[in-house]
């Protein structure tokens, strides 16, 4: 029977698209799960935010593991493959998640405002370390979010709990902004090409024809892909295929042929060699290491 990577979608409680959890919540919730288990590979359909308030914890996001101390916070995107680690029951800090339908929402927040940098990990580390987040005010924010969410009045705790993760996002985006002055217009037109790439790359690895939909020139979007990414259009759609190449490998029971068809390759040997030539390693050999 096929294993796949467990697909984790957003548990709307109570009619509230947020949920805040301290760690020893989370901790409770990660050992009582019987759907999957946390602490290996899945896959989510939510966004989510962990904020660490004190001692360290590791957490692994796309075959990456980031390391988090007092003052640190990581964003998850929605369809990341992540899992928790063990080590946090040792640390404290808050857990928010939240819908898609929250951050496509407030994603444009204004004609001038964007949450261009936040989510966005290909071209930004998912991690704000250092004191920034105390600065800012992101962890009062979490504590002020996590009360709201205990309190057992539910009266507009929805209308409440939403500006406040709003304020908390445009925070955290403005210790982002702070870091990189790029033309937001450049920041747009990525995020459109990041959003095709996520729907085509099964039926086109095709940079000119990416460019075409998108109706700009193939050079501008040349340029705009390598001032953030430091990368060529080519090079970033291989290596977009190859975290997608990865992620089944890990975590799926498919055939390295079925993950050929699965990520667009008419022919398993074209797969192997793409995947060979980006990683010098082989799929079976990836997935044995991992």
């Amino acid at each position: 029977m096929e294993k796949s990577v467990p697909e984790i979608f957003f548990n709307r409680y109570k009619n509230l698209d947020v949920e805040v959890m301290n760690f020893t919540q989370l901790s409770e919730k990660i050992n009582q799960s019987g759907i999957h288990n946390p602490l290996t590979p899945h896959r989510i359909q939510f966004y989510f935010i962990l904020i660490v308030t004190k001692n360290t914890y590791t957490h692994f996001v796309d075959f990456k593991s980031y390391e988090l101390s007092e003052g640190s916070a990581i964003f998850v995107s929605k369809n990341q493959v992540h899992n928790f680690t063990p080590e946090l029951k040792n640390a404290e800090g808050f857990c928010l998640v939240f819908s898609s339908l929250f951050i496509e929402h407030y994603y444009f927040t204004s004609n001038s405002i964007n949450l261009n940098r936040l989510f966005n990990y290909h071209i930004e580390t998912p991690v704000i370390h250092d004191n920034s987040n105390i600065k800012n005010g992101i962890i009062d924010l979490a504590h002020h979010m996590y009360d709201e969410y205990s309190i057992p009045n539910e009266f507009a705790k929805s209308e409440i709990l939403q500006p406040l993760l709003h304020i908390l996002l445009l925070k955290a985006e403005r210790t982002k902004q702070v870091k990189g002055s790029t033309k937001i217009h450049w920041l747009e037109i990525f995020s459109s090409f990041k959003n095709l790439l996520e729907q085509e790359y099964v039926n086109t690895r095709n940079s000119r024809l990416y460019a075409t939909k998108l109706l700009i020139s193939y050079k501008f979007l040349n340029d705009v892909v390598k001032e953030l990414t430091g990368k060529t259009v080519k090079a970033f759609i291989d290596d977009y295929v190859i975290i997608e190449i990865k992620r089944f490998l890990v975590s799926t029971s498919l055939s390295v042929k079925e993950i050929s068809y699965k990520t667009g390759f008419e022919e398993p040997t074209n797969m192997i060699k793409f995947f060979k030539k980006n990683t010098n390693t082989t799929p079976l050999h990836f997935r044995q290491d991992n």
